[in-house]
């Protein structure tokens, strides 16, 4: 019986709480999400304007990343350019909060280049005083609708699988040297 009760009043507390006002629970500020979209827009406007190293410039004057991983980055970034192209545009594919924390999100992109797209995932973090900042960035050439479609830790763990396969060469060298054993 006090079974029962706990979770009539569960459900009780659960549905006030799922019908209380807009105005009781966490929401968006608009001036959030403007700064939001300030901080990407800067990102893709140099990536696509000056490439690789005006991305890399723009989060080096944001000072959003440490130094180490701006530099870092900048040889990553660089890729892109070598294999994809100058970019030319990009979109917003999916954008991520955690409930209850307005303070970080996630968002996707895909940046269309002259030769192939490029899966992004930009993460952002306010600030204790209330400055947003790009917290991290990570991007995808080879798998870009996994990269995409797959939640972050999913697309880890498919990706890990994926690098420790044999390469076509080796593939065929293994089996070049299972012919050689068998004779």
């Amino acid at each position: 019986m006090k079974a029962r009760r706990l979770v009539a009043a569960v459900l009780l507390v659960g549905s006030a709480l799922a019908l209380a006002p807009a105005g009781a629970r966490a929401q968006r500020s608009p001036a959030d999400d403007e700064a939001v979209q300030k901080l990407y827009t800067g990102f893709f406007d140099a990536l696509r304007q000056a490439g690789p190293g005006g991305a890399v410039a723009y989060l080096r004057l944001t000072g959003t990343l440490s130094p180490g991983a701006v530099e870092a980055m900048g040889g990553r970034l660089q890729a892109i350019q070598t294999r994809a192209g100058r970019a030319d545009s990009y979109v917003v594919v999916n954008e991520m909060e955690i409930p209850h924390s307005l303070r970080y999100r996630s968002i996707t992109f895909l940046t269309h280049h002259e030769n192939a797209p490029v899966g992004w995932r930009l993460r952002f973090y306010q600030q204790t005083n209330g400055v947003w900042v790009v917290s991290d960035v990570d991007f995808e050439l080879q798998f870009v609708e996994d990269f995409l479609r797959l939640p972050e830790v999913e697309f880890a763990a498919y990706r890990a699988v994926l690098d420790r396969l044999p390469t076509k060469s080796e593939l065929r060298q293994m089996l070049k040297n299972a012919a050689e054993s068998g004779r």
